[in-house]
């Protein structure tokens, strides 16, 4: 801000006699100046220069003399002033900055009753008038219970009225979808519902996920999900993509083959799925012209029907060259079937003749039928099917017999285990019962080893049945197992194996039995039954 013209007039003067008396007072002690604003923060000019300071501050070695200083702050009215430094004192200045300040600054809503936020302080409710809003922009925040809040930065001018006007809109309970498609025009299915085609914009749609289908003829549906969320707007934007057609490919007569685009992609008749646009067809077939078109194919597919041109005279003459050719192979039937194209033809009849002349051709590249070709085959008179077939049966044939003899051959050793579950500790008479037996074919050796806790303690040769004593063991629990060998009369050896358990029970001292009696009832030492242990049978052969 300028300075006034009385007062720039007064400054000039005193700095001209401060300039003329320098020389006297060049020596002088300079002074100080103790610069301090409320609130502080203010800019500093000194004789209209602004010498990079903020209150509060204090300057030091200024010239005594008559001086102006000035402070400047944003929102602020700009104060100025003259005074005087002395030698070797501090000169103070001290002023509480007056805000620049809007007239009445008026907030009005429909409906009333809006918290007035500015700056993010609390001013009051609508319908309101706030005084003393310092010039500038500040931000006014507008909320209100069921509706949604409303945000706006208002410019607020010094001396002047002014007001700020708000319709609260209700907090949206729905959303709103949009839905775009390249190509556009297509449907829109909302969860299977047909809403309309693209471009669309969907209002008032409930908060939600939904599926969604994109649907153009001549196209892929485009398939997905679409969130909604109220008050929020969800796009969709689908790209659709040329779906596959049919065309129907049908010759009189039947049975050529077509190709799309040089592809072999069928015989007709035949319905081929293609994509759309252009496309190259050729219908092929021996003993007709050839017939090659270019077509544009569209989103509802086509049909096309082809009348093929006979050439048995061309039919004829391949069939020739292709006899000719396999003379050394001795091609007999080729040389039959041609003879019946030339006859069908003659008497009128082309389809004939063509298909003696096809079937010419391969028995002529092929004289035994096997489907190699004459120079592949390693006899071409005589069918592969015959050549490689027969070692395959002499093998399937040495085969069966060697299983059968194995099967005849074959033996079974059978084991049957009986333990008493337990015994006294005196029982001599305890034994393990043990029945053996060979099943099957004839064989050459037969031992049988018995086990008690892993020590051998009898053997035997030849089946039958067989009592093993297995008492005077100590108390406890013991293993009992048995091994059969059996070697079989060409070679190997067949094996099984059984195992039980049984358990011997400590004698009773007399004396402490005889306590017994008298302090109480005692079971008869040997009052109960062995039990009978079946073995488990494992099976090894060798």
């Amino acid at each position: 801000m300028k300075i006034n013209p009385a007062l720039g007039i007064i400054l000039l003067l005193l700095l001209l006699f401060s300039v003329l008396a320098l020389p006297a007072s060049a020596q002088a002690t300079k002074g100080t100046i103790s610069v301090t604003s409320y609130p502080q923060g203010a800019d500093i000019y000194l004789n209209d220069e602004d010498i990079g300071r903020q209150t509060n501050a204090v300057i030091e070695d200024v010239f005594p003399g008559i001086h102006y200083v000035r402070l400047e702050m944003t929102g602020y009215r700009t104060w100025e002033d003259i005074f005087e430094v002395r030698e070797g004192e501090i000169s103070y200045i001290s002023h509480n900055m007056e805000p620049v300040v809007g007239d009445a600054f008026s907030v009005l809503t429909k409906p009333e009753g809006a918290a007035v936020f500015i700056d993010g302080e609390y001013s009051g409710r609508s319908n309101v008038v706030i005084n003393n809003v310092p010039a500038g922009a500040h931000t006014v925040l507008l909320t209100l219970d069921n509706y949604s809040d409303y945000s706006e930065t208002v410019w607020i001018n010094e001396d002047m009225s002014q007001s700020l006007i708000h319709n609260f809109e209700p907090i949206p309970t729905t959303g709103r979808i949009t839905f775009e498609s390249e190509p556009t025009n297509a449907g829109i299915y909302l969860d299977g519902e047909f809403k309309g085609n693209t471009r669309l914009e969907l209002d008032d749609a409930e908060p939600g996920t939904y599926d969604v289908i994109v649907r153009k003829t001549g196209y892929d549906d485009w398939t997905g999900r679409v969130d909604v969320s109220a008050g929020k707007i969800s796009e969709v934007k689908a790209e659709l993509t040329l779906s596959k057609v049919s065309i129907s490919v049908v010759t009189s007569p039947e049975g050529a083959d077509i190709f799309i685009d040089g592809v072999l992609s069928g015989i007709t008749p035949a319905d081929i799925s293609v994509n759309q646009g252009v496309h190259t067809i050729l219908i092929e077939k021996f003993g007709y012209e050839s017939v090659e078109e270019e077509v544009d194919v569209g989103a509802l597919g086509a049909s096309f029907s082809y009348s093929l041109v006979s050439m048995v005279p061309q039919a004829i003459e391949e069939a020739e060259i292709a006899v000719s050719l396999n003379l050394a192979y001795r091609p007999d039937n080729a040389e039959k079937l041609l003879e019946k194209a030339r006859y069908s033809y003659n008497s009128g009849d082309s389809g004939s003749a063509i298909g003696y002349a096809e079937a010419a051709i391969l028995s002529a590249y092929d004289v035994d039928g096997d489907g190699v070709k004459n120079p592949l085959d390693i006899s071409p008179n005589l069918n592969n099917n015959v050549l490689y077939g027969l070692p395959v049966l002499i093998i399937l044939l040495v085969g069966w017999f060697v299983s059968k003899d194995f099967i005849r051959r074959r033996v079974k050793p059978e084991i049957t285990l009986h333990l008493p579950g337990s015994f006294k500790e005196d029982d001599m008479s305890a034994r393990a019962e043990i029945i053996t037996d060979v099943k099957g074919g004839p064989y050459r050796g037969f031992v049988c080893t018995v086990y008690v806790d892993d020590t051998p303690v009898d053997h035997f040769t030849d089946p039958g049945r067989y009592a093993v004593s297995i008492a005077g063991k100590r108390p406890g629990v013991h293993t009992v197992s048995v091994l059969l060998q059996v070697a079989k009369e060409r070679s190997g050896t067949a094996e099984r194996k059984a195992e039980g358990s049984f358990t011997v029970e400590a004698v009773q001292d007399f004396s402490v039995s005889r306590s017994a009696g008298i302090f109480g009832d005692t079971k008869e030492a040997n009052n109960h039954e062995p039990d009978e242990a079946v073995a488990i049978i494992d099976t090894d052969e060798k």
